[in-house]
């Protein structure tokens, strides 16, 4: 098992103690009756809270060692900072993206680099797939802050469609098909939302469906008895 997390919201730190520390010791009994044992070293409490004031921190413990309070922590491959603000998750991602052009810039050569089409296809693969992963959570953030993407997604397009460097934005997303960051954003949030929405569709009408079915069995051993 890999990649877990506990979460509580309370307005009082105290509840949020009380209700945390308690299922710590329920994981810890579990874990030593099936033989597991968590890892402390990786273990570590994030507290999300936007208060300017003085507050104090949770103070949680497992198997009797505390657990470190950070500033930021990377769950799932996304830097996750305590005000929510996924200013390190964006800056992390523009400097993975900005080592991923250098690849576009040798291979987009005038005289024996490659065409548009494959220049694209690098794109999308080693740049555009990792703005795309975890947009949905990351694109809460400030417009300000995601601005700063911007400018790699339009460097990667100048690049592949072989554009000036004064040429507008416009320029490059339409011959290359390709949107602004902040609609592919919006797009893959709504997605993201109508699939979840379907999901719950089918669960419930599969429910609905077994409810129908045990009825109906109940109603033919019924009559088989009488």
């Amino acid at each position: 098992m890999d990649d877990f997390v506990i979460c509580y919201r309370s307005k009082h730190i105290h509840i949020i103690e009380r209700h945390l520390q308690r299922c710590l010791n329920k994981l810890q009994e579990w874990a030593d009756t099936n033989g597991f044992r968590f890892s402390a070293a990786k273990t570590v409490c994030l507290h999300f809270c936007r208060l300017r004031k003085l507050h104090p921190d949770p103070q949680l413990s497992l198997n009797g060692s505390p657990i470190p309070v950070v500033e930021e922590f990377k769950f799932l491959g996304i830097i996750f900072d305590k005000k929510l603000s996924f200013l390190p998750r964006l800056r992390y991602l523009k400097n993975k993206c900005t080592k991923a052009l250098n690849l576009l810039r040798v291979v987009a050569h005038t005289s024996w680099g490659a065409d548009q089409h494959t220049l694209l296809h690098l794109y999308r693969s080693r740049i555009r797939s990792k703005l795309d992963y975890g947009s949905v959570v990351y694109g809460s953030a400030r417009g300000s802050y995601l601005q700063m993407l911007d400018p790699v997604q339009n460097h990667a397009l100048r690049l592949c469609v072989g554009a000036y460097r004064t040429s507008p934005t416009s320029c490059h997303c339409v011959p290359a098909n390709e949107p602004p960051l902040h609609n592919r954003r919006r797009k893959l949030s709504i997605q993201y939302c109508l699939k979840d929405h379907h999901l719950h569709k089918i669960v419930h009408i599969t429910h609905s469906l077994a409810v129908n079915l045990q009825i109906c069995l109940n109603e033919n051993q019924l009559k088989f008895l009488l």
